[in-house]
């Protein structure tokens, strides 16, 4: 599950790759420490500008993996702050981020139409100039094979089985508009 997130605290140091290059940022966040991955475009701008103990506000995505659920940080946005600020972390919920239609990709429901339907959806969201806000994703089994093809409405949570293009403009226009 991939989130946003925003944290502002102070800069502890930077982890390097090599030797030479920055890989992470060491962030102290009130009594906790995250490591956050920079992109490329950053770590140009990083070496030139920032010194441990700078107040930084740092966004970007957080990737959430497996059961144990360890998460990534990778910044996308990394900004000085010219005076002390309150630490604190904000998690932006998986809801407020964008709407996804999941569908599945098994071998039954991709020979039972699937396959068509998937791009019906595709043109009918860049039709709809929806490509931005909605995500339409390939997934595995949705166990519900004898009635594919099969199809989630996300954040709704809502499984359609046995969709046809035909219905493809109701379903998104149901949730989407």
């Amino acid at each position: 599950m991939i989130s946003p997130f925003r944290l502002v605290g102070q800069l502890e140091s930077f982890v390097m790759k090599d030797g030479i290059k920055i890989k992470y940022l060491r962030m102290r966040v009130g009594s906790r420490e995250f490591l956050i991955e920079i992109s490329e475009e950053l770590k140009v701008y990083l070496d030139t500008h920032l010194s441990p103990k700078d107040w930084l506000e740092v966004q970007g995505t957080r990737e959430t993996k497996g059961k144990m659920a360890i998460f990534k940080l990778k910044a996308e946005t990394i900004k000085i702050l010219t005076q002390p600020q309150e630490s604190g972390v904000m998690i932006i919920p998986e809801k407020a981020s964008k709407k996804k239609i999941l569908v599945c990709k098994k071998a039954r429901c991709w020979d039972q139409g699937g396959r068509i339907l998937y791009q019906q959806i595709k043109t009918k969201l860049v039709d709809r100039g929806l490509e931005n806000q909605v995500e339409i994703r390939l997934t595995g089994c949705l166990k519900q094979c004898k009635k594919g093809p099969n199809v989630v409405v996300l954040p709704d949570k809502i499984q359609y089985n046995q969709v046809s293009i035909g219905q493809v403009d109701n379903l998104l226009k149901k949730h989407y508009t």
